[in-house]
């Protein structure tokens, strides 16, 4: 039977993976289906999401959203992902949102850990995005995306995971579908994370005569790893995604990106990663 509620879960600092999750949203209520969205940022009550997917299996798809960082799916994503309970068959689909530069091994490891729940990975997408950290640039990498094809393929995967589902029996797609680089880059994509990577981001400076101490940052911060003494400190749990620096009103974080597009630029030309968005599906690839 085609699934009658969709829960769509996600981390978006930047805003491009919550709109692809707002994509879905809107296919879904175009095919007739109840969607409840959760930003994992705004600390929702993830043991009601659990008990949700576990009692609503037969009639429920669970969609699960990640940009890429470092090459990995955000520290918040697996994290709710390794506290889901297991559900055997259980739809779900995960996606993720990439910069251009490398998307990794996100989408793989995300589909791996939720078949190790027994969830059946019904479908899969990976969208191409603007660069997070290139938001001051003239011309970032991944400009103009995600566009009016990426949005379509989001909608088609919508529809053909909801045809499957209605035919029954819904088929896995295979692991090995979702990991783009071969298992010795991989290999070497899982030495680095984002704590390791953590000397090479450009750090943070706060400007205390200029910081009003509005608590802005720490409201846009994702992972609630902004305190204040009395201006922002920020915490082990922060994953560098600068949206203490892009939403602070006095501009009182500053962060000097001048050396960091050159270095993103040169990933882009080593990786040459094709194709920018993708969907998977079990019987299309």
């Amino acid at each position: 039977m085609p699934f009658k509620k969709a829960i769509i879960v996600y981390c978006s600092p930047a805003g491009t993976t919550r709109h692809v999750a707002n994509v879905i949203s809107d296919q879904c209520h175009t095919l007739g289906v109840d969607v409840q969205e959760m930003n994992l940022a705004h600390r929702p009550d993830i043991e009601a999401i659990m008990a949700a997917s576990a009692s609503a299996a037969e009639d429920l798809c669970l969609f699960i959203g990640s940009p890429v960082y470092v090459s990995h799916a955000v520290p918040p994503v697996m994290a709710f992902i390794t506290r889901l309970p297991a559900v055997t068959s259980l739809p779900v689909v995960p996606f993720v949102t990439w910069g251009g530069a490398c998307s990794g091994m996100a989408l793989f490891e995300m589909g791996t850990a939720l078949a190790e729940k027994g969830m059946v990975v019904v479908g899969a997408a990976k969208i191409i995005a603007v660069h997070s950290m290139l938001w001051q640039s003239a011309n970032p990498v991944g400009q103009g995306h995600p566009d009016a094809e990426d949005d379509q393929l989001i909608s088609d995967l919508v529809t053909h995971v909801h045809d499957q589902l209605s035919r029954g029996n819904p088929t896995a797609v295979p692991t090995a579908d979702l990991a783009h680089y071969p298992a010795p880059v991989r290999a070497e994509m899982a030495k680095v994370d984002l704590k390791i990577a953590a000397a090479h981001m450009p750090p943070r400076e706060v400007d205390a005569e200029a910081c009003t101490e509005c608590g802005q940052c720490a409201e846009a911060c994702p992972t609630d790893a902004i305190t204040f003494d009395p201006t922002p400190v920020f915490g082990e749990t922060c994953i560098y995604c600068y949206s203490c620096v892009r939403e602070c009103p006095e501009d009182a974080i500053r962060a000097d990106f001048s050396g960091t597009e050159a270095r993103i630029r040169d990933r882009v030309k080593q990786f040459d990663e094709q194709p920018l968005s993708q969907i998977f599906y079990a019987s299309k690839v």
